[in-house]
């Protein structure tokens, strides 16, 4: 039997009206900045600009990097629409479908430009123009860069090895005082997303001329902050590592913490899961559908870090924009377990006005540096013998100079002196810049002792759980795990 081709015809879209489509995929300002910071990563940036000019029937916006940048061919690859959304991807490429670039510009402006160069190489531009499209009729980009690009390259100093990403035909940013506004709110929400590479030394952000900071939407480093660690869970060959916390009661956080940890509708609107993808936040807030969960006020300080990998985009249905996603359902369960009893601490702490929860059983296993005892009536203040770090020292060869050296520091310790500096007075700089210093000196002391273990893998390993557990260091552990991961990696 013969089978004949069915018959059928070609249907090109209309290049006017898909590319008039294209700008409807819902970006706002924050996520069509996001997605081109993203391809700045992944070509190995460490430093991206966002800069602006505001005059009226002149305004433009350029994000330009000190990446890899492109050659011709790469170049206009990068300005084709759409890739394949399976093909396997390197680990700092935060890309997925091969619509970022074109569509989070064009969801802005009507004319992008994209300007690249290699180290010592020859610049090479591309400009999808709108106008340009619907004169033509035709997917159409244009090859030439014109003048006015030119001196935009050049008033930023864009001279060197990058890309330079030009929005022109602001016409849904606009112009004058409004875009300057809209601009710097972005670069809070930017400070966000890519909290995670700036903190870590791996990009540096400026607006302007202006470095943006990291926001830590855990607030890690104020000692109420109630981390309960880290837990993975696998589906389809990936990891996935969720961290749950527990913000402190509005009423022991500083004005700038709350802005740190509030959005746009304050800290309630910030609840629920943060979905990194490759460190990147993509999800801020939210409890991602799952059954009988919404925001509410007693549970707007519990939140979960979630840890996805690139190479899971389709099994959590990131869409294009990279700003929401759905887990698998065979993770839901417990997902939602993890989230119900964040959210209940969360309702406890309000319960008990900012009073800590009753400590686990893993919490209990910790190790503290000071035990108080009763004798006759009177406090004192002994030094845990059990403490890891103390009975590794005293069972050693100088263990009996160092008994000696605790019962002398113990005999002596001033307590009614400390008991009375505590009642009179407040730490020099605050009590915030005192919490501040301490975790920071905690770290350091951490990051020390880490040096000093033997290199044996079994040995090593038993004595960093001891060590994780010890005080002061159980007080930070996800403060902590970062540390170990650093130091391994």
């Amino acid at each position: 039997m013969v089978f004949s081709e069915p018959a059928g015809e070609v249907l090109d879209p209309c290049a006017e009206d898909l590319i008039q489509s294209l700008r409807a995929f819902g970006y706002d300002l924050p996520t069509a900045l996001a997605d081109l910071i993203d391809n700045s990563i992944a070509a190995g940036a460490t430093t991206v600009r966002i800069a602006h000019c505001s005059d009226a029937g002149a305004a433009w916006v350029g994000i330009l990097d000190d990446g890899r940048g492109m050659s011709e061919d790469e170049l206009r690859d990068a300005m084709r629409f759409a890739r394949n959304p399976t093909a396997a991807r390197t680990a700092n490429d935060l890309g997925r479908f091969g619509l970022g670039l074109k569509t989070a510009s064009l969801s802005q402006v009507r004319r992008v430009t994209v300007l690249t160069r290699k180290h010592h190489g020859t610049l090479y531009a591309r400009t999808w123009d709108i106008d340009h499209v619907f004169e033509q009729r035709q997917w159409r980009v244009i090859t030439e860069l014109d003048e006015g690009a030119a001196a935009i390259a050049e008033q930023l100093g864009f001279t060197s090895q990058g890309t330079l990403v030009l929005w022109r035909k602001t016409d849904r940013l606009g112009d004058g005082p409004g875009l300057s506004r809209r601009i710097n709110e972005a670069g809070r929400e930017l400070s966000l997303l890519f909290h995670r590479f700036v903190e870590r030394g791996r990009l540096t952000l400026y607006l302007g001329g202006r470095g943006l900071s990291p926001m830590d939407p855990y607030l890690r480093r104020h000692p109420a902050t109630q981390d309960r660690g880290f837990e993975d869970l696998e589906h389809g060959g990936h990891r996935i590592r969720l961290n749950p916390v527990v913000l402190p009661h509005p009423s022991r956080l500083s004005r700038s913490e709350i802005t740190l940890a509030s959005g746009p509708g304050g800290m309630q609107d910030r609840q629920g899961f943060y979905v990194y993808r490759g460190d990147r936040l993509v999800v801020a807030g939210g409890w991602l559908g799952l059954h009988g969960m919404h925001k509410s006020q007693p549970t707007r300080l519990a939140r979960v870090a979630v840890d996805i990998p690139p190479e899971a985009d389709l099994a959590w249905e990131v869409d294009v924009r990279k700003s929401s996603v759905r887990p698998p359902s065979m993770l839901e369960r417990r997902m939602a377990e993890i989230a119900k009893d964040v959210r209940a601490r969360s309702e406890r702490v309000f319960a008990y006005r900012g009073a800590p929860t009753a400590r686990s059983r893993a919490e209990r296993d910790v190790h503290p540096v000071w035990h108080q005892v009763r004798r006759r009536g009177v406090s004192e203040y002994v030094v845990n013998r059990e403490h890891p770090l103390v009975a590794a020292v005293l069972t050693g060869p100088n263990g009996e100079a160092l008994e000696g050296v605790l019962h002398l520091v113990e005999t002596t310790l001033p307590v009614e002196t400390i008991s009375q500096e505590l009642m009179s007075s407040a730490p020099p700089n605050g009590p915030a810049a005192k919490e501040a210093t301490d975790v920071e000196e905690v770290l350091a002391t951490f990051r020390s002792m880490l040096t000093g273990l033997p290199k044996d893998p079994e040995t090593r390993s038993v004595l960093l759980e001891a060590l994780t557990k010890a005080e002061p260091f159980a007080m930070y552990p996800g403060l902590i795990q970062e540390v170990i991961e650093s130091e391994e990696n």
